[in-house]
């Protein structure tokens, strides 16, 4: 005697099967292709990035991915941040970043 162990639909539908569909099927289609299109796209953009990576000196690319960029300095006159820029990264203020000492494990706050 052998046992079947497929299952048997009682021909219930799931609750997400049930719900009204909201989109017409050439809505959805047009949906695909314009995600499709955003899609290259990214991927042309992406791919773009990494061919000027592959080919140009350091200085070259960052000269590429930083042209047109604008330094944000009013907001830090605004809050009261004081930032330098030592050519490679910006350094804040020792008076902002204070580093709390190690604390002990069974003291920490969860």
């Amino acid at each position: 005697m052998e046992e079947s162990t497929s299952v048997i639909r009682m021909g219930r539908l799931s609750s997400i099967e049930a719900e009204p569909r909201t989109l017409k099927v050439d809505q959805i289609r047009c949906a695909r292709v314009n995600m499709l299109h955003y899609s290259n796209m990214f991927y042309n953009k992406q791919e773009a990035a990494i061919c000027v990576m592959n080919t140009k000196t350091i200085e070259e690319a960052m000269s590429i991915f930083t042209d047109g960029l604008k330094p944000v300095v009013s907001i830090a006159r605004q809050s009261g941040i004081s930032i330098s820029d030592s050519g490679e990264e910006f350094e804040v203020s020792s008076k902002l970043l204070r580093i709390p000492g190690l604390r002990d494990i069974a003291s920490a706050p969860f």
